[in-house]
């Protein structure tokens, strides 16, 4: 008779049913996965064991050679004093040691005095294996190792299988070896198994009796109900992390649910952050909620954190800001070139608490740690965290600060991510807004950021220089030397216009061989003074090519903002018609726009 389905089945069915089947999984898992990974891990330890005390029994030889060297006593006579002296070790009952020659000839054996003086070259074990030999071998090639082979345990005759680790003293060309026998692993296996199985079955009778238990006490009250209830789905939900455990007692329980409260505590702000940082607009101000968290919440009071630019070989001090860069703990230099920072060269934490001097750009006074941690992503750093902490005086001191680095090194593994999606967001925005060919800006990074360039500019209470550029007769250029050539001018002309401005103004390669300059925070009047420097050293300007040198002239055409117009784009459009008219004038010539240039009707 077929079972009825699992939702029709009264709840003490389910309980016990379920209890049953999660016993009987975890003694399978114990059985076939735990238990053998018990027993590789006990014959390592053993190996382990005895490697160690055949190292320790090793030392023995050293001392007796220092004996022969201050001639306090013969080799021989050594020789005969540590075998007997081997003799009487033991680490164990039934555990000794032997030390064979590498002839071979047993020169010791506790067990089997027999032996002694004897060439076992051609003595094998069962399978046919010359034990011997392969101890020889094994110390010839390596020096030390472990050998497998059969043998008989001490007080029977039978062969069983032993794992024996030798090792060579070269200058007596003497072997001592130890081992152990893979039945005693087995039989403490065996032993842990009948344990582990003996536990396992009192664990299944009292689980299911305590099953029992709390089914029946469930059920009485709930007959009237057991229908309802057997339509719940049984199934495990994830933990909220909400979730605290209350916290009745002082004892060890009451401490491990505060360390669980605190786990939960730490998970939840975790989360709560990635949220946070995800949202926000834009890397300065994930790097921001870092250094809050860091200086605020973990209490690491001195924190500076470095973008790294790879494009110009740079760092930017992002935080506190770059204007509070006579606080920073470093050189100067690495500003300039961030292959002179330890953390971002390597790739790896740089921390003084290793070593006083591991980096010779910290420039903290004495007395103060750094603690320099890369943000690695796409396995290059893209900004350094460095942390400045007073030496601690105590060990719970240096506790306290490895506990702050260790909370702040899991917030830079949880922003690891958003720092990545936001670099990459940042990346083809910018190579959406960038000119491939100058590296310039193009149009469309007009279109986006002018509303921000305009209310900075008005808030500020200045003006916008508007400088439109036009090569004089760049086709020429294309049909006499071709496109190859014309590229180079276009780069060419595009450096000499950023090298004519400041560096807090835009150049804007508005179309062919139109580009546009927009000064921010000009003067009256200054706007054709800058056109006129660049009119200047474009004429002076010597481009190399292949068939020769040319020299090229350009015409400027400049407006203001927002004297000109209460619109940038309008602003732009009365520079493009100065422009024109500098070109009908004869070109290579800066014209400033005026009214007169442009009517209603022209609108």
């Amino acid at each position: 008779m077929l079972l009825p389905r699992f939702k029709k089945w009264h709840i003490l069915s389910k309980i016990v049913t379920i209890s049953i089947v999660s016993v009987g999984f975890i003694t399978m898992i114990i059985l076939w996965y735990f238990m053998p990974l018990v027993e590789e891990k006990m014959l390592e330890g053993k190996k382990e064991g005895v490697k160690n005390v055949v190292d320790v029994a090793f030392g023995v030889f050293y001392e007796y050679e220092t004996l022969v060297k201050n001639g306090s006593i013969s080799q021989e006579d050594a020789q005969k004093q540590l075998a007997q002296r081997i003799r009487g070790l033991r680490y164990r009952e039934n555990d000794y040691f032997w030390i064979n020659d590498m002839k071979p000839i047993m020169i010791m054996h506790p067990m089997k005095p027999e032996l002694e003086g004897v060439d076992l070259t051609d003595n094998k074990d069962p399978n046919g294996k010359f034990l011997f030999r392969e101890f020889v071998a094994v110390c010839k090639t390596h020096g030390a190792g472990f050998v497998d082979y059969m043998w008989p345990k001490p007080g029977e005759e039978k062969p069983v299988p032993k794992i024996s680790y030798v090792r060579l003293y070269e200058p007596w060309g003497w072997i001592l070896g130890s081992g152990i026998y893979i039945n005693d692993v087995r039989n403490d296996v065996n032993r842990l198994r009948f344990y582990m199985l003996a536990g396992t079955m009192v664990f299944t009778v009292l689980t299911i009796s305590f099953a029992i238990v709390v089914g029946t006490g469930i059920t009485r009250p709930l007959k009237k109900v057991i229908e309802g209830l057997q339509d719940i789905a049984g199934g495990k939900g994830q933990t909220a992390l909400t979730k605290r455990i209350a916290i009745t007692s002082i004892d060890e329980i009451g401490l491990l649910s505060s360390e669980f409260n605190s786990l939960m505590d730490s998970i939840s702000n975790l989360s709560v952050f990635k949220k946070v940082i995800e949202e926000d607009d834009n890397l300065e101000e994930v790097y921001q909620r870092l250094a809050e968290i860091f200086t605020q919440q973990i209490g690491i009071e001195r924190c500076f954190i470095y973008q790294v630019d790879n494009a110009k070989n740079a760092m930017q001090l992002t935080y506190p800001s770059s204007f509070d860069q006579a606080e920073m703990q470093c050189n100067l230099a690495i500003l300039d070139d961030n292959d002179l920072c330890k953390a971002k060269r390597t790739g790896h934490g740089i921390t003084s608490t290793i070593f006083p001097a591991i980096c010779r750009q910290f420039t903290g006074q004495e007395g103060t740690l750094h603690y320099c941690l890369p943000i690695v992503v796409s396995g290059a750093p893209v900004a350094v965290v460095q942390f400045v902490f007073d030496a601690p005086d105590s060990p719970s001191g240096v506790k306290a600060m490895e506990a702050k680095i260790f909370k702040a090194e899991q917030y830079i593994n949880e922003s690891l991510a958003v720092i990545e999606t936001k670099r990459l967001m940042r990346s083809l925005k910018d190579s959406a807004l960038i000119d491939s060919l100058t590296g310039l800006n193009n149009r469309r990074y007009l279109q986006e950021y002018t509303e921000k360039i305009v209310a900075g500019v008005l808030r500020r209470g200045k003006a916008i220089g508007l400088i439109m550029c036009d090569l004089d007769y760049f086709k020429q250029v294309n049909d006499t030397y071709g496109h190859n050539a014309g590229d180079l001018v276009l780069k060419e002309t595009s450096k000499v216009i950023r090298q004519s401005i400041r560096d807090s103004d835009i150049v804007i390669r508005f179309g062919g061989e139109e580009f546009l300059a927009v000064l921010l925070d000009v003067g009256e009047g200054e706007s054709i003074k800058i056109a006129e420097k660049i009119r200047e050293n474009i004429q002076q300007l010597k481009i190399k090519l292949p068939d020769g040198v040319i020299q090229k002239t350009i015409s400027l055409g400049v407006s203001e903002f927002p004297a000109d117009t209460g619109t940038l784009w309008s602003c732009i459009k009365f520079a493009d018609v100065a422009l024109y008219r500098a070109k009908e004038e004869g070109r290579n010539r800066s014209v400033r726009f005026t009214k007169d240039m442009w009517t209603e009707e022209q609108v």
